[in-house]
């Protein structure tokens, strides 16, 4: 459809005034000539509505109305998606006779590649064969990957949008091992970082942020699993429902069954759930749970006091082998009867086995005295560091291997264990509050 209307109702954006690196004086001073002798085209442009239309091709025709100081100039309108004005605009410039540069030619491959243009569509833009265009982009590194990358986006998105894979090799024009491996790369990046202390959540927002269309029902189709992630809830329920035989290792930090309460002056807490001789009742119960959800040869250690271990020590060797009670050295004290007494500066690790699993060769072989500060207890009245529970992890897993830790608190145990490229699992009672 033709029609005329005034010059100030025409937008040129930025992005297709960019095809050409400059206008040509030229090019201008005949389209003067052409609208002199009223054999002139029409610019092609979208219209936004009776005042406002976008230029798609004819800025040099503009320019020279402009020139002529015309009111008005003719235009033919397309109606065509914003995402394709670009190209368009590519399309049309090809049937003008004027060679574009090689600089040219470069810009306008990045941004139809950065656009999520295929090699075919570039190619019918340029009106050449897919073969040039491909030799085109293979002499340039940067635009090689580019399309690479939104080639892959674009296959994994129709992937997931339901498509076959046959389908899809069709609409990009690629084979179909092809298809076959880009899917699998997405599917293995996803399971490796998950693998390696990754939450879904922060896989899906990843995809997302890249252009992905991965939804959580998609990503519980490639990994069923549903580790990685800290649970509110009672141990004692929560612990049946993990997979029997899933768990490498367990670290935890139990209720002391001293009835505790911090008296740190700067930080002074509540009284710590479950801290009396329940404690001792929960811990029992607990380690019955959680030894058949442990792997055959799999480590657990249990945080104590030199003042209880003589009732934690019998209830671990109910469950499991204690192989050894490790001294956490704190190279600090805590508080209490400040003259008569002497203060303490360690606690105890009980070393628990089930099984004959080894520990890790990429360390020295391991003291049964750990040095390492505290952590100044700002989070929890109990809180360990991230920096011992990093050491126990590495002594007794691999990396993708399960820690569960039932009694998670301020969450050291996860943080050090996604920390170390683990995967991980926590249960905690108490939501917000301290445990």
């Amino acid at each position: 459809m033709n029609k005329q209307v005034l010059l100030k109702y025409i937008q040129v954006d930025d992005s297709v005034k960019s095809i050409r690196e400059e206008q040509s004086e030229e090019a201008i001073g005949r389209y003067i000539e052409k609208y002199e002798s009223g054999t002139s085209k029409p610019i092609l442009v979208k219209e936004i509505d009776r005042q406002h239309f976008v230029l798609i091709d004819g800025h040099h025709r503009l320019e020279a109305l402009k020139r002529l100081k015309a009111e008005k100039i003719e235009i033919e309108v397309i109606d065509i998606p914003d995402k394709e004005i670009y190209s368009k605009a590519v399309e049309s410039n090809q049937g003008h006779g004027v060679p574009l540069t090689p600089k040219e030619q470069e810009n306008i491959l990045i941004k139809l590649v950065e656009e999520g243009k295929t090699q075919q569509e570039i190619a019918k833009v340029f009106g050449v064969g897919q073969s040039a265009i491909a030799n085109r982009i293979s002499r340039n590194p940067m635009l090689k990957k580019s399309l690479s990358d939104k080639i892959n986006i674009s296959s994994v998105n129709e992937i997931l949008s339901g498509k076959k894979h046959e389908e899809v090799a069709n609409i990009y024009g690629l084979s179909r091992s092809r298809v076959s491996q880009i899917w699998g790369d997405f599917k293995n990046e996803l399971i490796e970082k998950y693998n390696t202390g990754s939450t879904k959540e922060e896989l899906i927002k990843g995809k997302i942020d890249n252009g992905v269309n991965l939804t959580p029902e998609a990503l519980n189709e490639i990994i069923p699993e549903d580790y990685n992630r800290l649970v509110i809830g009672d141990c004692l329920k929560e612990i049946p429902n993990l997979k029997n035989e899933s768990v490498d290792c367990v670290i935890i930090d139990p209720p002391y069954g001293i009835n505790y309460q911090s008296n740190f002056k700067k930080e002074k807490y509540d009284k710590i759930q479950n801290d009396n001789k329940e404690g001792f009742e929960i811990l029992d119960k607990s380690l019955k749970l959680v030894e058949g959800k442990m792997k055959k040869n799999s480590h657990i250690y249990i945080f104590t006091s030199w003042k209880i271990l003589d009732k934690v020590k019998p209830i671990a060797e109910k469950h499991f082998e204690v192989k050894n009670c490790l001294v956490w050295n704190k190279n600090d004290w805590s508080m209490g009867d400040l003259s008569g007494n002497y203060a303490e500066k360690y606690e105890l690790i009980l070393f628990c086995t089930k099984g004959k699993r080894i520990l890790s060769s990429e360390l020295s072989r391991p003291v049964n005295v750990i040095d390492c500060a505290r952590t100044g207890n700002t989070e929890h009245p109990t809180q360990k560091p991230v920096e011992l529970l990093s050491k126990l992890i590495r002594y007794s897993t691999k990396k993708g291997e399960l820690v569960l830790d039932y009694f998670a608190g301020s969450c050291s145990t996860l943080k050090a264990s996604k920390q170390e490229g683990r995967r991980w699992f926590g249960i905690e009672i108490i939501g917000d509050e301290k445990k």
